[in-house]
C-alpha cells in the first residue's frame, strides 16, 4: 500500500488489495463495531494462514487508542495483532507506553509488553521487563521502576534523583492509582527504604484518600513523638484531613481539618484537642499556668468561611481559639504572634459606598496580659459612601458606626457616631497644589466601668457625646526639574487644621484609639488618631520638605522630614506619643530604591528640644535574587515620663538567603533583643536542595519564647519533599 494513504475499514482496503478487503472488513467488525483507522508504507495478506502484515511507519488507530510501530501483523483467526519495532500506544488519558514487542487483542485491551517504557501525562515514568495490559485500564509490569525524575542529559544511563523499584508494579487506571509491591526507594542509586507495599495515585488524580508521608520527631517537652496524617477525599467539593499525634511525654493530640467548596463561597476547619497533657490553670489576670497532670483537655480551633448572598452582600468568619497559651508554641502549630481574633461579619459592597457589620472577640498570647480584659464586640457596624464629583470637583462622604464592646472584666461601651466631609482639591496660581476639606462628626457614649487615669481605683459611667467640626486645607509646591531621564523634586509643603479645643472628655473611654505612632505617614492628616474614641483637636500647622530623585534606569528615592505646632496647650496625645507638647517631635523618613539590588529605608523621631533620638527604624534588602541580604533594627528610647517598660527597647533582625548552585540554596536569619544582653528572640538556619522532583530542607531553629510549659530551646528538623507523593519530615532535635 503506497505511504501516507489512509483506509477505514473495508472501503479503504477494497480499493487497495481487493483479495484482503474482506479480512480487514471482518477485522474491523470483528470485535466490535468501531472502525480501524489504519496507514503504513506496505501492506501484505496471506490468505491462507489469515495474515495480514503492515511494514513501515505503521499507524493503526481504533477505540481512542492509537499504536504506531515499524511492523504490525494481524493474525485474523486468533484475533491478535502484533507489534515490533519502535513500538508506541498512545492511550486516551495521555499515557504513552513504549516497547520493542507487543502483542495485543480485544481491541488493543489485552496483551504481553516486553522491555516496556511508559511515559505518563505528567512526564513521570515507569518501565519494567515484561508487562501484562488487561482489559485496557490495568497495566501489571514485572521487575519495574518508576520516577517523575528528568534524566541526566549528560548521561541518560544515570540514576534518576529517586526512583521506586518494584518486584511487581500494577497501574490500574480505572481506579487511578499505582501500586508496589516488595518495593525499595532509591536515592542518587543508593536504597534507603523497604516497604512490602506501597501506593499513590496516578497523575489523573488531583485528590484522592490514602495515608500521607508521616513525620517523627523527638525531644523538648513532647518526648518522642509520631504524626501519622490521613487524607480522605469525601467529594468531589469537601475533605478532611486527620493528623493524630503521638507523643511519649505530652499526651495525644487529635488534630484535623476540614475543607468545603460550594459555587458561593467556601470553608475551612481546622481544630485539634489534646488529651493526657498538663492541667492548664489561671493565674493573675488570666493568664494561663501549667501543672503536671494527666487529666487535662486542652485544644484549639481556627476557621475561615466565605459566602456570598448575592451580587453585593456577603458574609463570612475567621474563627481563632485555643485553650490556654502555650498550647500552640508547645505543638507546633501556626499562630499570629500577640493575639487571636474571631470575627464573624456581613459586607455590602455598594457602586459607591461599603457597609459591614461584624462581632469580635479577642484572645491574648501574651503572658503579660489576661484574657479577662479582652472585649468583646457584638455588634460594630460601619456604613460609607462617596458621592461622584460637585461642579467644582468637590466630593460629598458620608460614614456612620454603631458599637457594643463589653467585658468580663473593665469598661463596657455603646457608642453612636455619625460623619460628613467635603474635599475639593484645586491648583494654585504659582503651580502649587491644594487641597481643602471640611468635616462635622458627632459621636454619642453610654459606658460604665470606664477609668478616668490607669491608676484610678475607682470607675465612672454615664452618657457622654460631642459635636466636632473640622476644617483643613494642605499646600504643597512642587518645584520639578528634569536632566535626560532624572527628575528631581523638591516639594516644600504645609498644613492647617482648625477643630475646637477639649473634644476628648473623661468619660468617652479611649478604646480604638489606642495604637497611635506618630511618624511621617500621618504627619498632614487632619486627624491623626485612628478610631473613633480620640479626635484632634484644637488648631495646628504642620510644615515639612519633601524631596525626590527619580530615573526610570537607576530607580528613585525620596525624604520627608516634618514637625507640627499646636496652638492650644492640652494635648489630646498620651504621654510620649511625640505630639504631647505643642511643639512636636521632628518625623521623618527616607526611601533609596536606586536598582533592583538595593532598597533602603530609615525612619526616625527625634526629641524636639534635645533633638535626642526618640524611636528610629532602618532596614535594608540588597543583593541579586541568588544572593539577598536583608536587617531591620527598631530602637525605642527612654522618653521621660513614660512609665511603661514594654514600649522601651533595641531589636535587630538579620537574613540572608543564597542560591549556592542551581540545585542548592541556605537562609539564615535571627532576631534579637539587644537592649537586653543580645537574648535571642528567633534564629535558624534552612539549607534546602530542590530539584524537579524532589527536595530536602533542613531546619535548625532556636526559639528564646518562655510561656507557660513552653521553655527556650532549639530545634532540629529535616522535611523531605518527593514529587507525585508528598512530603514527610523528622525532627531530629528539640529542647524546647
Amino acid at each position: 500500500m503506497s505511504g501516507g494513504r489512509l483506509i477505514s475499514g473495508l472501503i479503504g482496503l477494497l480499493a487497495v488489495l481487493a483479495a484482503a478487503g474482506s479480512a480487514v472488513a471482518q477485522l474491523s467488525t470483528h470485535a466490535s463495531n468501531k472502525p480501524i483507522l489504519f496507514q503504513a508504507d506496505q501492506v501484505e495478506y496471506d490468505q491462507e494462514l489469515g495474515l495480514t502484515v503492515a511494514r513501515g511507519h505503521v499507524e493503526l488507530d481504533q477505540a481512542d487508542q492509537i499504536l504506531l510501530a515499524d511492523t504490525v501483523t494481524y493474525n485474523q483467526r486468533t484475533d491478535v495483532v502484533t507489534a515490533s519495532g519502535h513500538v508506541s500506544l498512545l492511550q486516551p488519558d495521555g499515557d504513552i507506553v513504549f516497547a520493542d514487542y507487543m502483542e495485543l487483542h480485544d481491541e488493543l485491551r489485552e496483551g504481553f509488553i516486553k522491555d516496556v517504557r511508559i511515559l505518563l501525562s505528567d512526564r513521570s515514568r515507569l518501565a519494567a521487563n515484561t508487562g501484562r495490559r488487561v482489559a485496557g485500564n490495568r497495566t501489571e509490569l514485572r521487575r519495574g521502576v518508576y520516577s517523575p525524575c528528568e534524566l541526566c542529559a549528560d548521561d541518560p544511563s544515570k540514576p534518576p534523583v529517586w526512583e521506586i523499584k518494584a518486584a511487581r508494579i500494577v497501574h490500574d487506571q480505572q481506579q487511578h492509582i499505582i501500586e508496589y509491591h516488595d518495593a525499595t526507594m532509591d536515592i542518587d542509586g543508593w536504597p534507603v527504604f523497604y516497604t512490602p507495599y506501597f501506593s499513590h495515585p496516578d497523575p489523573s488524580v488531583k485528590r484522592a484518600s490514602g495515608f500521607l508521608p508521616p513525620i517523627v520527631g523527638a525531644g523538648g517537652t513532647l518526648g518522642f513523638h509520631y504524626t501519622q496524617p490521613y487524607f480522605w477525599a469525601i467529594a468531589p467539593d469537601k475533605d478532611i484531613t486527620f493528623r493524630p499525634m503521638i507523643t511519649q511525654d505530652a499526651g495525644v493530640v487529635l488534630d484535623q481539618e476540614y475543607r468545603q467548596a460550594w459555587g458561593f463561597g467556601k470553608l475551612d476547619l481546622d481544630a485539634s484537642v489534646e488529651v493526657g497533657g498538663a492541667q492548664v490553670q489561671t493565674g493573675p489576670l488570666g493568664v494561663s499556668t501549667s501543672t503536671d497532670s494527666a487529666t487535662s483537655v486542652r485544644g484549639h480551633v481556627f476557621g475561615t468561611g466565605i459566602f456570598d448572598l448575592n451580587q453585593d452582600w456577603r458574609t463570612g468568619f475567621d474563627l481563632q481559639r485555643v485553650s490556654d497559651q502555650a498550647y500552640l508554641l508547645k505543638y507546633h502549630f501556626r499562630q499570629p504572634p500577640n493575639f487571636l481574633t474571631s470575627h464573624v461579619y456581613a459586607e455590602d459592597f455598594g457602586p459607591r459606598s461599603y457597609g459591614n457589620i461584624s462581632a469580635y472577640s479577642f484572645q491574648s498570647l501574651n503572658s503579660l496580659v489576661g484574657d479577662g480584659i479582652q472585649p468583646i464586640v457584638a455588634p460594630i457596624a460601619t456604613y460609607d459612601w462617596t458621592s461622584t464629583p460637585d461642579r467644582i470637583g468637590g466630593r460629598l462622604h458620608l460614614d456612620g458606626n454603631v458599637l457594643n464592646l463589653v467585658r468580663h472584666s473593665g469598661a463596657d461601651i455603646r457608642r453612636v457616631s455619625l460623619g460628613s466631609d467635603w474635599r475639593l482639591p484645586f491648583n494654585g496660581p504659582l503651580g502649587d497644589r491644594y487641597a481643602f476639606s471640611i468635616a462635622l462628626r458627632s459621636d454619642a457614649y453610654d459606658s460604665n466601668g470606664v477609668q478616668f487615669e490607669p491608676t484610678d481605683v475607682s470607675t465612672h459611667s454615664g452618657v457622654a457625646g460631642r459635636i466636632f467640626p473640622q476644617a483643613a486645607l494642605l499646600w504643597r509646591y512642587p518645584w520639578v526639574r528634569r536632566d535626560g531621564d532624572t527628575s528631581e523634586v523638591i516639594e516644600p509643603k504645609a498644613a492647617i487644621i482648625g477643630a475646637p479645643n477639649g473634644e476628648n472628655p473623661a468619660l468617652i473611654p479611649n478604646e480604638d484609639s489606642q495604637g497611635f505612632e506618630f511618624d511621617e505617614t500621618d504627619l498632614f492628616r487632619p486627624n491623626r488618631l485612628p478610631g473613633y474614641d480620640r479626635v484632634d483637636s484644637g488648631q495646628r500647622v504642620d510644615y515639612g520638605l519633601h524631596a525626590g530623585l527619580y530615573n526610570a534606569e537607576y530607580g528613585s528615592s525620596s525624604v520627608l522630614i516634618g514637625q507640627s505646632y499646636r496652638f492650644e496647650t492640652q494635648s489630646p496625645f498620651p504621654v510620649g506619643s511625640g505630639l504631647e507638647y505643642q511643639l512636636s517631635d521632628i518625623v521623618g523618613g527616607l526611601l533609596v530604591s536606586p536598582s533592583t539590588l538595593l532598597d533602603l529605608y530609615y525612619r526616625m523621631r527625634l526629641d524636639h528640644h534635645t533633638l535626642a533620638m526618640r524611636r528610629q527604624e532602618t532596614g535594608f534588602s540588597a543583593g541579586p535574587a541568588n544572593l539577598r541580604v536583608s536587617g531591620s533594627f527598631i530602637s525605642f528610647k527612654s522618653i521621660p515620663g513614660l512609665t511603661s517598660p514594654l514600649e522601651i527597647g533595641d531589636q535587630i533582625s538579620v537574613a540572608v538567603n543564597a542560591a549556592l548552585t542551581q540545585y542548592w540554596s541556605v537562609g539564615v536569619h535571627d532576631t534579637r533583643n539587644i537592649s537586653q544582653g543580645g537574648n535571642t528572640i528567633y534564629s535558624g538556619i534552612d539549607l534546602t536542595y530542590r530539584d524537579d522532583c524532589f527536595a530536602i530542607t533542613t531546619s535548625v531553629q532556636q526559639s528564646g519564647v518562655r510561656i507557660g510549659d513552653v521553655t527556650p530551646g532549639i530545634s532540629a528538623l529535616v522535611t523531605f519533599v518527593f514529587k507525585n507523593l508528598g512530603e514527610t519530615g523528622v525532627k531530629l532535635l528539640s529542647t524546647q
